[in-house]
């Protein structure tokens, strides 16, 4: 199998913070066209992992790459390609809903503006 055959692989990837170790010695490879659940006690790095890899953490040991691109130097065409959803909540509080879309618009280059629309107009959300 060549790289790009990976939706992700990290070689002992780790962070690490100030009172310890988030996630440790991490090496996995996840090859494309699967589904595959990340599962865990409380505690265990899966979303430190997942921040990793959308290059939102550096990671302080190891690597991490994405479709064959190391995250440090992944482009938005690669990036636009992974989808996420932090457990936090995930809009900005100050934004409008028009800045929303337009930061939307500007992160991900298949945003769908006309569809983001129709849902907020189902919505009732101006």
């Amino acid at each position: 199998m060549t790289a790009t055959d990976f939706a992700l692989r990290t070689h002992g990837v780790g962070k690490r913070y100030r009172k310890g170790w988030a996630l440790r010695d991490c090496t996995l490879s996840l090859p494309t066209g699967g589904v595959i659940a990340l599962v865990g006690p409380n505690g265990a790095g899966k979303t430190t992992l997942l921040r990793l890899v959308v290059g939102l953490l550096a990671p302080s040991t190891g690597t991490v790459e994405v479709l064959g691109r190391d995250v440090t130097a992944s482009t938005p065409q690669t990036l636009s390609r992974v989808g996420f959803l932090a457990q936090d909540h995930p809009l900005y509080k100050r934004f409008t809903v028009a800045e929303m879309l337009r930061f939307g618009r500007a992160c991900n280059l298949r945003f769908d503006q006309g569809l983001a629309e129709r849902r907020l107009a189902k919505l009732g959300i101006p």
